[in-house]
């Protein structure tokens, strides 16, 4: 039942325009819509969810989360790395996490991934639901994730404008520095 099942929610790799936004809409929606009342964040990435982590689980609610979208980055913090599937699986069991969402690109959605496995391999009731997340939006199977858009109309007028300070010198050289696995897609 809604009122037994605690939702998790971590936001991984870099950060994207938008991540706070998603996180206010899903403590919103399991809130208001479903009637989850415990929703966890897991701090600073997967590496929250490791037993050795210094950081604390944040309760989330409605009030916690009211105006996070009007601010970048993300309230939970985030980190890059692989971390033990078995004891963030562990994780998952000792605080009786029903449901894990993870916010993130490649990386994060390959860790999803293992630990659905993980999850799988153990016979457990936990889903894990993975939610796309890149500037670059080099995910396959999805059209564009949140935050390429923002992105991207962000790196045209630098772009266009590095192009105009190019041709307006001389033999005038740009060099533009583009972040992402594949920020050609920008």
């Amino acid at each position: 039942t809604p009122e037994e099942t605690t939702a998790a929610i971590v936001t991984c790799g870099g950060l994207s325009p938008g991540i706070n936004n998603v996180i206010r809409g899903l403590v919103m929606g399991l809130h208001c819509f479903y009637g989850i009342k415990r929703i966890l964040g897991i701090p600073y990435g997967y590496e929250g969810l490791t037993p050795d982590s210094p950081h604390t689980l944040v309760e989330l609610n409605p009030d916690r989360v009211r105006n996070i979208h009007l601010q970048g980055g993300t309230i939970l913090g985030s980190s890059r790395g692989g971390q033990d599937v078995v004891k963030m699986v562990d994780t998952l069991v000792k605080q009786n996490i029903q449901i894990l969402f993870t916010i993130g690109g490649d990386g994060t959605l390959k860790g999803a991934e293992a630990i659905g496995q993980e999850i799988e391999r153990r016979g457990l009731h936990i889903s894990v639901v993975g939610i796309p997340k890149t500037i670059a939006n080099d995910i396959d199977l999805i059209d564009k994730s949140f935050g390429y858009e923002t992105a991207f109309d962000i790196a045209t007028p630098i772009i266009r404008d590095a192009h105009n300070e190019a041709t307006g010198a001389y033999n005038g050289i740009a060099l533009v520095k583009l972040m992402g696995r594949d920020s050609g897609f920008i």
